[in-house]
């Protein structure tokens, strides 16, 4: 009788990195900002008739929501930056430029500041479209 060792499933040349999947989270700090507009558009015109403990928890709400949506954004960037690496590294013919984590710090800052989410969204749309057409996607 013969004894075999499996070795553990290695990700292939084709999908060498699973980490665009915490790219694909960007539209969750997009969701986020939109909210929070939508939010101030409606409490905001009725400031000076709200009491205290309603400005407060709006004010509270901006907080949380911005701490969240700088959450998203770091984790988009980290996933960009290991994501690259690990293309780069693979064996695949496409060797994404450093740069791309620029985008990612756009988005990352874009969490305060939601303006930057013009230049950020289509630059990791892009991104993840060509990734796609260059190296594939892993299955679910």
């Amino acid at each position: 009788m013969s004894s075999t060792v499996h070795e553990p499933s290695q990700p292939s040349a084709r999908t060498p990195s699973p980490w665009w999947y915490g790219v694909a989270l960007f539209p969750i700090s997009v969701l986020l900002g939109v909210l929070m507009f939508l939010g101030a558009w409606g409490v905001v015109p009725t400031g000076r008739f709200a009491s205290e403990a309603m400005m407060l928890s709006f004010v509270a709400i901006v907080i949380i929501v911005d701490l969240i949506g700088l959450l998203v954004g770091l984790l988009v960037t980290i996933s960009l930056g290991i994501d690259l690496y690990a293309v780069r590294e693979s064996a695949v013919s496409w060797r994404p430029s450093w740069l791309w984590v620029g985008a990612g710090l756009i988005h990352f800052v874009g969490g305060v500041f939601s303006p930057l989410f013009v230049v950020s969204v289509p630059l990791l749309s892009y991104y993840l479209y060509r990734r796609r057409t260059r190296v594939g996607s892993p299955s679910f």
